[in-house]
This record gives C-alpha cells, sequence and structure tokens, in this order.
C-alpha cells in the first residue's frame, strides 16, 4: 500500500502484505520486474476468434494512472501504441474522458474512454489478477480509421467499427464477437 495519503492504496500483488513471496515470485515475476523497472507491464493478446488487442499492467501501482487498453488491430503494434501512450500519460497525468491523445498512432488521434468494470475479467485478466480485484481504474484507446471516422460512425471501415465499446456494459455492447467473448469468461 501507498505510503503517499493523497493517493488511494494500492492493493495489486506488489503491494499486498498478505501475498507470499513465493506466490510473486512464482506467478507474477515477469510482470513484477517490468513494473517496477518501467512503472509498467505491457499485455499483447492475439485474439483468435476476436481482433488482437494490448493493455498495460502496472500504472495504476507506479502512477495511479488507469491501466490503457487498445484494441482491433496487429498485437505488436498496440503493444508498441499502448507503452507509447502509457508513457505519454505518465508525463502528462490522466486525460479525461472523451479527450484526444495525440502523437501515438501517426497523425490520427485516440480517443480517450472509460472501461467498464464488466469486460475486466473477461479481457484484463492479468490486470485483474495483479490487482487481486475489480474494477480497478482502466481506459480503453479508441482508434479512427483513415478517414477520420469513429468506430460508431457507420461510414468508418469495418476494421474501425470492429473495436469494442467497453464503455459501454456488457448487456449494453451490440452483439458480437466480443461480447460472446465476454460471456466465455465465468
Amino acid at each position: 500500500m501507498t505510503d503517499r495519503p493523497d493517493l488511494p492504496d494500492c492493493f495489486c500483488v506488489l503491494c499486498a502484505a498478505e501475498v507470499p513471496e513465493h506466490h510473486r515470485a512464482r506467478h507474477w515475476a515477469r510482470e513484477a520486474a517490468d513494473v517496477r523497472a518501467r512503472g509498467r507491464h505491457i499485455v499483447g493478446v492475439a485474439g483468435g476468434s476476436v481482433p488482437d488487442w494490448a493493455f498495460t499492467v502496472g500504472l495504476w501501482h507506479s502512477h495511479r494512472l488507469p491501466e490503457v487498453a487498445m484494441f482491433g488491430l496487429r498485437v505488436h503494434d498496440l503493444m508498441s501504441w499502448v507503452d507509447e501512450a502509457a508513457a505519454r500519460l505518465c508525463e502528462t497525468g490522466p486525460a479525461e474522458q472523451g479527450s484526444l491523445l495525440t502523437g501515438v498512432l501517426g497523425s490520427h488521434p485516440l480517443m480517450v474512454r472509460p472501461v467498464d468494470p464488466g469486460w475486466h475479467r473477461p479481457l484484463l485478466g492479468s490486470a485483474v489478477g495483479f490487482y487481486r480485484r475489480v474494477p480497478m481504474p482502466v481506459v480503453q484507446l479508441v482508434w479512427p480509421d483513415a478517414g477520420g471516422r469513429w468506430p460508431w460512425d457507420a461510414a468508418a471501415s469495418t476494421g474501425c467499427r470492429a473495436q469494442p465499446r467497453l464503455w459501454l456494459p456488457v448487456a449494453e455492447h451490440p452483439r458480437g464477437v466480443w461480447t460472446d467473448e465476454a460471456e466465455q469468461t465465468p
């Protein structure tokens, strides 16, 4: 837990006194090393039946910033962009909901949207395990298509529209691969 009274406590595997060291070493060694060295660990998921995605683990622990997630492009690119976005947010502080983050995805801005806690376990399981609870703060970085259209625009490209709308609760999200993925997680 933090020794700064102005910051909320952290209950991650690094801060929790009741998590035995052997458990941390066995289950969280790589993530813990990255979080200690860089302030974050980057997780990439090659989706298979769903588009790829990537997210951070450790931003809340290290900086009390929401974790960052991005969906729908190639996993290695997403990991790089999520890492760059996290670095920028560490420099500038948290972004407001609906604000635009520039300079990460070339000339295209990314829109910052909060992630509903119902998506945490199915899509951000490593972060849930690291923090040992839901919810933890997470934002989705939404990208526009080459024409600058956002995924909720019917004229946006098919690839762009394939991004999930994680600011919506699972039950309110349009049916498709993302809700199917969420429903497979107990």
